[in-house]
């Protein structure tokens, strides 16, 4: 896993794009003009937006962010990564606001939130990491693994509804749904599986997700369609920060009450990812269960201990996909979690 760094060449161009599901809404900003525009969010508007766009400047000087908001983002996100542009961001929305408070802004609008995300680029650009998209067979495991993950909360939500059910042809009815999720869960699994295997890279970094006590099959695939490319982090602290699972300390001077929650700014789907895998660590992880037990003595609740346990599973995780080393616990920095 490779990390990314800026061309040596500073950007005077500066793009925000405000991403619909229809429409792609272009602000730029340059040294001494600006320059809106609207384009659908199609192939031929993003066409159009490209040819728009070096009018005002080489692709190598123009600097470029989206709000990170799904799929509808992602053909123009790659379709400028592959323009070879300066740099190119996918931003966390809660940072486009934070910035617009910050700014005290007075005006909400499609053409306004492009202004405010090149204004917030061009402010900002120093301290965002770039953006690259993933190769194919990552992507594929991606949505092949939140598809399955979807699937099974179904088949999770019909087993209840066969405890409650009493008409015999519900039961029936519910039974046979449940067999046909469970088979098309098998299947996707088995083609994960087959994806992972038609690749060294992706063989190796499963190997080494699997080395760690309380990673199985399902979660080792599931945290590879969902760990980001972790050379673009300096730390595994950075990591978890991306990931959301950062304490967050708050205290009150008014109520003298203080509170940590996990910050829950990064990735949603890692977070939940987490959660099984940290539970089954708890048991079968030696130094996460050294770690919990410590936690559970100093009068931590069960879910703030699985919580702080999904942030040091991260951290091996970084540590072993960085050193390319399994996981080794006599390693130093595996041996004491609690300073990790």
């Amino acid at each position: 896993m490779k990390n990314t760094k800026h061309s040596a060449i500073t950007p005077d161009l500066f793009l925000g794009i405000d991403v619909g599901k229809t429409e792609l809404f272009c602000h730029i900003i340059t040294g001494h003009d600006a320059s809106s525009s609207r384009f659908n969010n199609s192939e031929k508007g993003i066409a159009s937006l490209l040819t728009w766009l070096q009018k005002f400047a080489t692709p190598s000087v123009i600097s470029a962010c989206l709000e990170q908001t799904g799929h509808y983002g992602i053909d123009i996100a790659k379709a400028l990564h592959k323009l070879r542009i300066h740099s190119l961001f996918l931003v966390n929305p809660r940072q486009i606001k934070a910035f617009g408070q910050q700014k005290l802004r007075r005006n909400k609008s499609d053409t306004a939130d492009a202004k405010l995300i090149a204004r917030f680029l061009q402010s900002e650009h120093s301290e965002l990491r770039p953006w690259q998209p993933k190769p194919i067979e990552n992507e594929r495991i991606t949505e092949l693994s939140r598809y399955s993950e979807s699937i099974v909360q179904e088949v999770a939500k019909l087993k209840t509804k066969c405890e409650a059910a009493r008409e015999p042809a519900v039961l029936r009815s519910l039974k046979r749904r449940i067999k046909v999720g469970e088979k098309e869960i098998a299947d996707l699994r088995k083609l994960i599986t087959k994806i992972i295997d038609s690749k060294t890279a992706l063989q190796i970094d499963h190997a080494l997700l699997g080395s760690i006590p309380g990673l199985g099959e399902i979660s080792c695939q599931i945290m590879l369609a969902e760990l980001p490319d972790i050379g673009h982090f300096k730390s595994a602290r950075e990591l978890a920060a991306w990931a959301g699972v950062t304490p967050c300390h708050y205290a009150s001077g008014t109520s003298g009450r203080s509170t940590t929650p996990i910050t829950k700014v990064g990735s949603v789907n890692l977070r939940r990812a987490l959660f099984m895998p940290a539970m089954n660590a708890r048991v079968f992880n030696p130094l996460l269960k050294t770690f919990g037990d410590r936690l559970k003595e100093n009068g931590k609740k069960p879910k703030q201990i699985i919580v702080a346990i999904m942030r040091k599973l991260l951290h091996q995780i970084y540590g072993i996909l960085k050193s390319r080393e399994p996981y080794n616990p006599e390693k130093r920095g595996f041996q004491n979690p609690a300073k990790a």
